[in-house]
């Protein structure tokens, strides 16, 4: 409901103020609404490790943002968050997790089948909400799945280069110095170091170039009208190819942003070349969801220079918009300012070295620059260094959130870009922004806001479908539905609903773990000769879950791990033991053949919910497919079984009818007491059996007499109607039959949320062997620091484990993204703490 205010609130101010506003102004205000009733929504898994082996467990952790203008990060409000391991090779889905996120954080694991090919596979995680934007707002990671010590590559191909050109602002204009950044890359999009040279229509050579990191660099020349420019471009160790520069505009705008050379200061400069210049000129700046900064531009002799503060701008990612007074674009510029942490993490061991599986104590501090500490929620994960490699400048939870997540495409190794270590660093990323676009919004996204979203913020699980009739007639108006939930160990949860006029239905904010039975039912009420009926003459389709297109991947950011690693002795023994334990788990299990099962089992599993009256009630009813017509069970027992009297109205339920077995029992205070309701042996309320679905009904048991009513105490002394439902026998035959008005599927709930587990310090006596080389010696999800930045983390070191790094993300509670790694050796070795 919201959202829909929100929307109807933005053409009510458009309507009032479309007079009085200028171009740009509406503009603004319609960037304002489209991030309210659009806001960008981000999620970021954790990952216990990199890398995975072979029977391994994903553990992860999801961290969620909503971003609804350029001043504050807030928690996502969606709850069901999908999460795919996807094998993009054959494009099928391996397995799916769905996590139930609170305050924007959830927790969850997947465990690898054990017929698992090694390869790489993609980890892909996403809201229903993201499904508005498509594929560019979902969270991947790539991830190898392999045998210890294993390397790996990416797929063997035919070995290509491409090489793209993109003029700062858009266009190559003629007659003024333009300049171009331009990526070259190999067929998974990862970068190629090349040299170049520019030659004109005559072969003149007018400039050479050369990239400066990833294939990525700038190349500065002036183009002449009505040239035509070739590019002789020559990878390393690699044949030269030629390319096409790009089309010259002999009108055009120039807008050319410096972030480099001033440390104060923005230095802007935009050119016209044209014959029908525009009355005005304006610069808008974007960050997040809104605008950041705006001023109009007046040109001196078709250019004009701007210094702007670097401190009127907030941290990260801004584009710059170039537009004519009808808010023509006319050029465009990424620019990223202040790309450093909000926090930073600092770790501390209670002791100078340890041996193999001894506890260790570790103090965690995170700071802002200030020295302030920093309160936050954050996962933390100890791996074996010697088993796992961790790829050098590796995305991590900081770059998503601020340049990942904002570009389109891929980014090969963005930790870099941000490693203050690195001198080059910002010159690199703004080489970067030249060839990559702004993957969270365009232009022509503000034509969403004529018409509401397609997906919705889920607030919990839901079940979709649609009511068709079972001819030709359609549905003409809205029909009535009750939803029941079956869980495996608990009563069943039941919901009334209503459908549109067209069929369409849809359960919302359901919650369930695992998976579950959901039946739907509908009825029609049908006029004849006065009186009312419900009946079941339509059908009922429940629609699976939507899973979007998976799509190729260009493994941009997959780290390949050229380096064979079998001859690490270390590694060698590892292997060995993981073996051993694998070949132990596998001769205690039975494999079966493929066979083909005919009929019912011999032994049939006792059905304890009669075991009361050992399963002779006084009078019972199997209910067949002849009663599945009525509405509910006190329309069934009305008049069906001797001295059961049901009084009241069984149609509209309004109050609830009572049911009278020998006329009932006198209570203390003189009035009659009904039957007492079991339903598969639970006592319930008539609220309860009202809206259970009658084809969910297996049997009705009556209770009549006082010697077996005894058992019930009190209770039974009004005698006892028990309901035993299809899904509580445990003998069930699932073969049902279909009927008109019913549906039943099975539907996947949340995932429950396990425990990372750590072998005891006494092995299990059944166990032949216990030793421990586990990968990943600790994880934990939920690390919460106080107001001081303070934490203190606790775990045991395994068998091995000779080098151990520690790696912490997470969001402060204002939601800025912290990032922190540690590294210690253990044993004889000499120790080594490196803190990054």
């Amino acid at each position: 409901m919201k959202r829909i205010l929100i929307f109807i609130a933005f053409f009510s101010l458009w309507s009032n103020k479309i007079f009085s506003q200028s171009n740009i102004e509406l503009l603004e205000t319609a960037l304002e609404n489209y991030a309210a009733v659009y806001p960008w929504e981000k999620v970021y898994l954790h990952t216990d490790k990199p890398h995975y082996f072979l029977n391994d467990t994903i553990w992860f952790k999801a961290y969620g943002t909503l971003e609804v203008d350029s001043e504050k990060i807030y928690p996502t409000l969606s709850v069901p968050l999908y999460v795919d391991l996807i094998d993009s090779r054959f494009d099928r889905n391996i397995d799916r997790s769905i996590v139930r996120m609170e305050d924007g954080k959830g927790t969850g694991d997947i465990v690898l089948p054990r017929d698992l090919e090694p390869g790489i596979y993609t980890l892909r995680a996403y809201t229903n909400w993201m499904q508005n934007f498509g594929n560019k707002a979902f969270f991947t990671k790539d991830i190898f799945i392999g045998e210890v010590g294993d390397s790996w590559n990416l797929p063997d191909f035919e070995p290509q280069f491409f090489i793209g050109f993109y003029p700062e602002g858009g266009n190559l204009v003629a007659g003024t110095e333009n300049l171009i950044g331009f990526k070259a890359s190999d067929e998974f999009g990862k970068g190629v170091d090349v040299s170049g040279v520019i030659f004109n229509s005559k072969g003149e050579e007018i400039q050479q170039f050369e990239s400066d990191y990833l294939g990525m660099g700038k190349v500065r020349f002036v183009p002449e009208k009505g040239e035509n420019y070739e590019v002789l471009v020559t990878p390393k160790n690699k044949a030269a190819k030629k390319f096409e520069l790009g089309r010259i505009v002999e009108e055009g705008h120039l807008l050319q942003v410096d972030g480099l050379g001033d440390e104060k200061h923005l230095e802007i400069r935009v050119y016209q070349n044209t014959s029908n210049p525009p009355k005005e000129l304006h610069l808008i700046a974007m960050r997040k969801g809104g605008v950041a900064w705006k001023g109009q531009i007046n040109l001196s002799d078709n250019e004009s220079t701007l210094s702007i503060p670097k401190n009127s701008f907030q941290a990260g990612l801004h584009k710059f918009s170039l537009m004519d007074e009808e808010t023509r674009i006319l050029a465009e510029r990424l620019v990223f300012l202040f790309p450093k942490q909000a926090g930073e993490s600092f770790f501390h061991t209670n002791k100078d070295s340890y041996q193999p599986k001894e506890n260790v104590q570790l103090e965690i501090l995170v700071q802002d620059a200030s020295g302030m500490g920093i309160e936050g929620e954050f996962s933390v994960s100890v791996l074996d260094g010697d088993q796992i490699f961790y790829p050098e400048s590796t995305q991590n939870i900081f770059t998503y959130f601020l340049l990942d997540s904002e570009v389109f495409g891929e980014v090969e190794k963005p930790a870099y870009y941000f490693d203050p270590h690195q001198e080059n660093a910002a010159k690199h990323l703004d080489n970067l922004l030249l060839t990559q676009g702004w993957r969270r919004f365009n232009w022509s996204d503000l034509a969403k806001l004529q018409s509401l979203p397609n997906f919705s913020i889920e607030p919990g699980l839901s079940v979709s479908g649609k009511v068709e009739t079972g001819g030709k007639r359609e549905i003409s108006e809205p029909q009535v539905l009750t939803l029941m939930v079956r869980h495996p160990f608990e009563d069943p949860e039941v919901y009334d609903g209503v459908t549109d006029s067209l069929g369409n239905f849809s359960f919302t904010g359901l919650d369930f773990e695992d998976s579950v039975t959901v039946f739907v039912q509908t009825l029609e009420v049908k006029e004849k000769k006065k009186r009312s009926r419900e009946v079941k003459e339509n059908e009922i389709n429940i629609i699976p879950p939507r899973i979007p297109f998976i799509g190729e991947r260009k493994y941009t950011s997959f780290s390949p791990n050229s380096a064979f690693r079998d001859e690490n002795e270390y590694l060698i023994t590892v292997r060995e033991t993981k073996n051993l334990m694998d070949q132990f788990k596998t001769n205690r299990e039975v494999e079966l053949g493929e066979v083909t099962i005919v009929g019912r089992r011999s032994q049939m599993i006792p059905d304890n919910r009669t075991l009361q009256y050992q399963d002779k009630p006084d009078a019972k009813l199997e209910l067949t497919e002849e009663f599945y017509y009525f509405s509910n069970v006190f329309q069934l027992l009305r008049g069906r079984f001797a001295g059961v009297d049901v009084r009241g109205d069984v149609i509209s339920l309004n109050p609830f009818p009572v049911v009278l077995i020998r006329g009932g029992r006198i209570t203390g205070d003189g009035g009659l007491a009904g039957a007492t309701f079991l339903l598969n042996g639970a006592p319930v309320q008539p609220e309860t059996l009202a809206a259970l679905p009658v084809p969910e009904i297996e049997r009705i048991d009556i209770l009549r007499g006082l010697s077996k009513g005894a058992v019930f105490g009190s209770f039974g002394g009004g005698g006892i109607i028990h309901i035993l439902t299809k899904s509580g026998n445990p003998n069930r035959d699932f073969a049902d039959i279909d009927t008109k008005g019913n549906a039943v599927a099975e539907v996947l709930g949340y995932s429950p949320v396990r425990e990372f587990y750590e072998p005891p310090v006494v092995p299990d006596i059944n166990v032949p062997f216990a030793v421990d080389y586990r990968s990943t010696i600790y994880w934990n999800p939920k690390v919460l620091t106080n107001q001081e930045g303070k934490t203190k983390i606790n775990f045991r070191l395994t068998e091995g484990s000779p080098v151990v790094r520690v790696i912490l993300e997470g969001l402060s509670n204002e939601g800025d993204p912290i990032f922190g790694t540690y590294t210690f050796h253990v044993g004889n070795r000499e120790r080594n703490q490196v803190q990054d």
